[in-house]
C-alpha cells in the first residue's frame, strides 16, 4: 500500500508549472508587468531629456558662433552711461545676438564687459560673440559720424 499511497499523492499534488508558464513568470513581476518596463521607461526618458538638452546646446552654440544668420550690416550706438544689460539688449534688438543674457555671460567671463566703449559702431549680423566684443571694446567707431559737417 505504500506504493499506492505515494502514487496517489503524486496525482493529488498540484501540477508543476509547465515550461512556458515558468518563463512567463520570470519575465513579469507580481503585478504582471514586465520586469524590463522600468528600464525601458528610464532609457526613454534619458533619450528625450538628452534630445532637449542637445537642442538647447545647439541653439546657444549657434548664437555664440553666429551660425545661420543673414549677412547684413547694422549700426549700433552705445551711449556713455549704457550698462552691459543695455548693450546686450541693443544688440538683440538689432539682430546681432539672439540671447542677450548669454552675451552678457560671455562678456563677463571673457573680461570684455568692462572694456566696451561708447560710440556708434558698424557691425555685421555674421559677427560671432568674440568679434562683437572685440569691436565694441576697440573704440573703432564710424568716422563719418564723428566728423563735423561742412
Amino acid at each position: 500500500m505504500d506504493e499506492n499511497a505515494e502514487h496517489q499523492k503524486e496525482f493529488l499534488t498540484p501540477e508543476a508549472p509547465q515550461k512556458g508558464q515558468e518563463a512567463e513568470k520570470k519575465r513579469t513581476g507580481k503585478s504582471g508587468v514586465s520586469k524590463y518596463a522600468p528600464a525601458i521607461i528610464w532609457l526613454t526618458m534619458v533619450f528625450f531629456v538628452g534630445m532637449v538638452l542637445g537642442n538647447m546646446l545647439w541653439l546657444l552654440t549657434a548664437d555664440v558662433l553666429a551660425f545661420g544668420r543673414e549677412d547684413r550690416a547694422v549700426e549700433v550706438t552705445i551711449a556713455d552711461g549704457d550698462t552691459l544689460k543695455d548693450i546686450s539688449n541693443t544688440l538683440a534688438r538689432q539682430g546681432l545676438v539672439e540671447f542677450p543674457g548669454l552675451f552678457r555671460l560671455y562678456a563677463k567671463l571673457s573680461g570684455k564687459a568692462i572694456l566696451f566703449l561708447p560710440g556708434t559702431y558698424s557691425l555685421n549680423t555674421k559677427y560671432d560673440y568674440p568679434a562683437l566684443a572685440k569691436v565694441l571694446s576697440s573704440g573703432t567707431v564710424r568716422r563719418d559720424i564723428l566728423l563735423p559737417s561742412p
